[in-house]
């Protein structure tokens, strides 16, 4: 869409967006939707303009065309995945963007960065797996103060990485989140264990391993505490339950908790993009979806 025709062409189309008949604006929105991407600038534009009516209806498009823009990032992250895991930083970067469009994604890696040298500064070359967790857990836990959002557990922020590392608060799922990834930047396999009701961590082994828990200052955890966990959540316990999550389960398992809180506080609209995201997460193949 780079020609003056149809340059000139999405320039009128702008213009229409204030037209007296009804039928035409909707008509309007629903093309300049459609062109996307090739009519932001335009609607960029429009926002500024010192007539608020067009403002107030460029502003309308451009909140219709960015859940379909994320749509198809989220489709870009989940093809690179086929046939393997996705990428579980650049899902939680877009999970992010979804509540937050402004957000810094480069501010968050330089926060995990610095915590990850943290991390290798006080760690001895020769730590054991214990000592590892110990080191991991002692510095986002006790230095640095994350902990479980226990008195706010709904709110939609414990589930945006930036607001996690912001508030140094979050939900068991993204707290584990953290640290595998500031685990990975050292190579430590750190890998999130998606027990039913609780998610967890993990210092991985051939040969089993050391689970820990995030949510509760990094607690470590027998196989009897985890079996107990699942059982107060009422489920009987099975072996499965201890295996790793891929990063494509846990970017899903974030999203359902995030339907849910804005489920609970009625915002349907969000809901349902979320599930679109899930769907497009899960099957990338599938034909291309409008909105969600």
């Amino acid at each position: 869409m780079k020609n003056q025709k149809a340059l000139g062409q999405i320039s009128h189309l702008i213009q229409l967006l204030t037209d007296r008949d009804e039928f035409v604006r909707k008509k309007v929105r629903e093309q300049l939707v459609e062109l996307g991407e090739d009519a932001l600038p335009f609607l960029e534009m429009a926002v500024r303009s010192e007539e608020i009516p067009l403002r107030i209806q460029a502003q309308e498009v451009i909140n219709a065309i960015f859940p379909i823009k994320l749509g198809e990032k989220f489709r870009q992250l989940a093809q690179k995945g086929l046939g393997r895991d996705v990428d579980l930083e650049a899902g939680m970067f877009l999970i992010m963007e979804f509540g937050y469009p402004n957000s810094d994604p480069q501010a968050c890696r330089e926060s995990l960065d610095s915590l990850a040298r943290q991390l290798e500064q006080n760690l001895d070359m020769e730590a054991d797996p214990t000592q590892t967790v110990i080191a991991l857990t002692q510095l986002l836990f006790q230095q640095e103060n994350f902990k479980g959002n226990q008195n706010n557990y709904m709110d939609p922020d414990n589930s945006y990485l930036n607001k996690v590392l912001e508030h140094k608060t979050g939900l068991p799922i993204t707290l584990s989140a953290l640290c595998v990834l500031v685990a990975s930047r050292l190579g430590l396999p750190i890998v999130g264990i998606g027990l039913p009701g609780h998610y967890i961590a993990k210092y991985n082994l051939p040969q089993g391993g050391i689970y820990f828990d995030p949510f509760h200052q990094g607690q470590t955890l027998t196989r009897a505490d985890c079996i107990k966990i699942v059982e107060q959540f009422g489920q009987p316990f099975e072996e499965h339950f201890l295996s790793q999550s891929t990063h494509r389960e846990t970017l899903v398992r974030m999203m359902n908790n995030l339907i849910q809180v804005y489920q609970s506080s009625n915002q349907v609209e969000k809901a349902e993009t979320l599930s679109g995201y899930i769907k497009i997460l899960l099957n990338p193949l599938s034909e291309k979806t409008r909105g969600h």
